[in-house]
């Protein structure tokens, strides 16, 4: 277990603040958005980092994931909250960044489409709105011609738009600092923490895939995944819904589409390969039978814990230190209602969902 570092008070000047946050994804984002609306005051730290997994995401929103048909986390919880917040900041950004749209999922055998009716069936997906079975028509080029469903509740969060739009308003006010976050210019107080000449009672920690070079954090069971998206064109102008057969496809108007993605366990870095970009066209070419012009390829690091859940919370032995990560693929469906959770946990001591909450992880810190 880390001590804290305690030292004597210096004369010199210091700017107090209520909170420090490091990183500006969008799970960082949105709990530095909720606090300043609280009336608290924040200081972000963020160095940009390019390839963060937030920027670097197509940022889906979808209720049923996974070779298993799995219905997400929480998704009714997340989903009937994220539908207000999003717009209540679109609305304060003058930006559009979340885009309502269906999506017809596609059965690559037998076995899955046997797995998926007997949770239908069975009730598992009770609350999700699904069209089943349901024949897709009017699509030119769509190549599934067997049983496929539809989702309603469905969709995508540009996050890079979001995020930027945060990021100039937390300039404009005094509330970020572009720097790179390093332990040795951070120390604790009895009564709070400092960074540089900053004070604050609390450090919330949002580091995503870089959570393993914080000395309080670390130890916790992450598993991240490595994943790399396609940015394509193509001269086929008929923007369908959201495709997924394993891949998926993801219009963005005006011939544009992201398709990805893939899950790398192994090689924890941001260069893109060949091999993803064979796999990815590989999957499209199964779902359409239009050409494609790549016009990017990307490479991130999705945060996520051993469990497939979030993590939130005060570390169990230093209540000044915060964390907010491993929300994995699933950050533009769950970051908005956890960020509400976490801000009245630390402002109110409202009780966190115990699946989230970093107590579970105790033993490891």
């Amino acid at each position: 277990m880390l001590k804290p570092h305690l030292r004597s008070m210096e004369p010199d000047p210091k700017v107090q603040r209520d909170y420090l946050i490091v990183g500006q994804g969008l799970a960082g984002s949105l709990m530095a958005l909720n606090l300043l609306n609280r009336g608290k005051s924040v200081l972000v730290v963020d160095d940009g980092h390019k390839h963060a997994a937030s920027k670097v995401a197509a940022g889906l929103i979808n209720p049923i994931t996974g070779r298993r048909h799995a219905l997400s986390w929480r998704f009714l919880d997340c989903w009937s909250f994220l539908l207000g917040n999003y717009i209540l900041w679109e609305k304060e950004f003058g930006k559009k960044f979340f885009h309502r749209m269906p999506l017809i999922r596609s059965f690559k055998n037998k076995e899955e489409q046997r797995l998926f009716e007997d949770k239908l069936h069975s009730g598992q997906y009770s609350g999700i709105e699904i069209e089943y079975p349901f024949e897709p028509a009017g699509l030119t080029g769509l190549k599934s011609k067997g049983a496929c469903y539809r989702l309603q509740q469905s969709g995508y969060v540009d996050q890079r738009v979001f995020i930027q739009a945060a990021r100039h308003r937390f300039l404009q006010e005094g509330n970020l600092v572009k720097a790179t976050w390093k332990k040795s210019e951070f120390s604790q107080f009895e009564d709070g923490v400092q960074w540089r000449n900053y004070q604050a009672k609390r450090v919330l920690f949002s580091q995503g895939y870089l959570n393993g070079t914080n000395d309080f954090f670390r130890d916790l069971p992450f598993r991240n995944v490595k994943g790399e998206i396609l940015d394509l064109n193509t001269h086929q102008r008929i923007d369908p819904p959201i495709l997924n057969c394993g891949k998926w496809l993801l219009p963005l108007g005006a011939g544009r589409y992201y398709a990805g993605a893939t899950y790398d366990l192994q090689n924890m870095d941001q260069e893109i390969t060949p091999q993803a970009r064979y796999d990815i066209l590989q999957g499209v070419s199964e779902l359409v039978d239009w050409d494609w012009v790549v016009e990017k390829q990307q490479a991130g690091v999705r945060p996520a814990l051993h469990d497939f859940k979030p993590v939130m919370g005060r570390h169990p032995w230093h209540g000044e230190l915060v964390i907010f990560n491993g929300l994995g693929s699933k950050g533009s469906l769950m970051a908005p209602l956890l960020a509400k959770e976490l801000t009245e946990h630390l402002e109110n001591g409202a009780a966190l969902h115990p699946e989230s909450d970093v107590d579970r992880f105790r033993t490891y810190l």
